[in-house]
Parts: structure tokens; C-alpha cells; sequence
């Protein structure tokens, strides 16, 4: 444990966090096993949340959920080496009220056993991505009081990349996306109109000793996104994990400000559903 460095926002002023404390997990220590002795020692319980495993995706309900209020819904990518289980331990972090959350696994087995998967970049793994989101959205949707118009992708690492070429696939369908550490995805743009139209939310967040971060493949990255016209917010943290828990709290910052308070997204054929007493929040 240490003492918590400011990030640094390129799009907002931040304030000094001198007095705070911060978490620096590794890759490695998201294990399962000890999640929830990490999550105690953070001042986390978990009594009241609620989370399930059903086709290759895990829920995670809120604290207090209720079925009179349509969340917005978080879908989480993870990183290489990992499940859908993330979705678990990176959500105390988060938020433990404002989301319902659901986690889908990578395209590709990593081990023997089905513990840990990777994202596949090849056509077929794409597309098996997409059909996993739509999937998972469709699960949560079905069962959960959702906001259709508020469906926000996120992912670590690899998982960021995902989720970026997944929002890029099909904006319309997506409130926004957040990566950490994941880079823009390569290829070409097939749908720059509509990109340019939808002008998607992105949060970038980066760590300065991430191997791939850069000046040169920010610049890279940032001449893509300004290309295809989305609003993007770039944060920068000390050290070399964007898995901490500063970083992790800044996503619930992001979402509620630019995404829930002005979702441009409209309710899309795909998961509009029946009228409900739901109030339109």
C-alpha cells in the first residue's frame, strides 16, 4: 500500500490526492482465491450484492437492487489469462450501487482445464465476441431492470482493445467504452459515417510504465479516434497497473458524468422491450 499519486486528465483539472491511499494490484493478484480477502481489507462487504454464472457470463447486481429503477449496465472484458469472474473483483472497486454488471469470457481457451481465456483478434474471434455481448446484454436485459439506451462497455489490457473494437463494430447500440491499458484497435474503419454521426464517449486510461503506452502510440491512437470523431477523455496514472483503485473509481466518475447524466443512445430495436412501470430516471 501506498501513497496515492494524482492522475493526470488531459480533458479536466484533478485535485491532489495526498491524503488517500491506493491499491496497486498485479495481474496476478485477481486471482479467485482471494478476491474477497482483498475486497475485506479494502473496508468492502458484500452481504447484500448479488452475482451468478450462466452461459459463459457472470452477473453482479448492486447493493439494494431494485427492480423499480433501469440501471445502466457495465459489460466487462478481461483481461488475457483470465474469465468472466473479473467482472466480480473489479465491480467493489467500481461501484457496489450504481450498475448492474456483467462479465463475458475471451474467445480463445488459455489453459486445459477452461480456467483462463484470451482474446482472439482474428475474424471469427471477433465475431464471436460481438455475439458474446449481445448475449450477455440480452441476459441482463430479460432478467434485470436495465436502461437500454445506457449500455456502457469496459475491459483491462486485451479486454479493453475488445471492447473498443466492439463499441466501434456497432456505436449505436453503446452509451460509451472505457479501456485500461488496451489500445485502439488497428484495421480499417468500415463505418466512419456513422462513427462520425454517434461520436462515441471513450475513456482511455493509461499508466505510465505500461509497455505499450507511448507518445507515439498515444498519437497514433488519438489521430484514430479524432478521425472517427468520438469524445475522448485520456487519463494518465503513475506506475505500471491500471488495476488500482483510483483508476477503478474514476470509471464510476466518467460513466455517471459523461454517459448517465447525457446518454445519447436511443433505445434499439435489438433490446427494446415492452413498456413497464419502470420509471424513465
Amino acid at each position: 500500500m501506498g501513497r496515492l499519486h494524482k492522475s493526470i486528465s488531459w480533458s479536466q483539472n484533478t485535485e491532489p490526492e495526498s491524503d488517500k491511499q491506493q491499491a496497486s494490484p498485479k495481474n496476478k493478484q485477481w486471482e479467485s482465491e482471494s478476491t474477497w480477502a482483498k475486497i475485506s481489507n479494502t473496508g468492502f462487504t458484500l452481504p447484500e450484492t448479488w452475482s451468478h454464472n450462466s452461459s459463459h457470463h457472470s452477473f453482479f447486481l448492486p447493493v439494494n437492487y431494485s427492480a423499480n429503477y433501469e440501471y445502466p449496465l457495465l459489460v466487462w472484458f478481461h483481461s488475457n489469462g483470465f474469465n468472466e469472474h473479473q467482472v466480480e473483483q473489479v465491480m467493489p472497486h467500481i461501484s457496489l450501487r450504481n450498475y448492474v454488471s456483467v462479465g463475458i469470457r475471451g474467445t480463445k481457451a488459455a489453459d486445459s482445464v477452461g480456467h483462463r481465456f484470451d482474446w482472439h483478434s482474428g475474424p471469427a474471434g471477433i465475431a464471436k465476441a460481438q455475439e458474446a455481448v449481445i448475449q450477455a446484454v440480452d441476459g441482463a436485459t430479460n432478467r434485470f431492470s436495465i436502461n437500454p439506451s445506457r449500455v456502457i462497455l469496459a475491459g483491462y489490457r486485451e479486454g479493453g482493445t475488445m471492447a473498443l473494437r466492439t463499441a466501434l463494430n456497432d456505436p449505436d447500440q453503446y452509451a460509451g467504452v472505457v479501456s485500461l491499458g488496451g489500445r485502439m484497435p488497428s484495421g480499417s474503419i468500415r463505418n466512419l459515417p456513422q462513427l462520425r454521426q454517434r461520436r462515441m464517449h471513450m475513456l482511455w486510461q493509461w499508466c505510465e510504465e505500461n509497455p505499450h503506452y507511448s507518445n507515439h502510440n498515444l498519437k497514433v491512437d488519438c489521430q484514430t479516434s479524432m478521425a472517427i470523431g468520438s469524445r475522448v477523455e485520456v487519463r494518465l496514472y503513475p506506475g505500471d497497473d491500471e488495476m488500482t483503485t483510483i483508476a477503478l473509481h474514476d470509471i464510476d466518475d466518467w460513466i455517471m458524468r459523461h454517459v448517465v447524466a447525457d446518454s445519447a443512445v436511443q433505445d434499439g430495436h435489438r433490446w427494446s422491450s415492452s413498456p413497464t412501470l419502470y420509471s424513465s430516471n
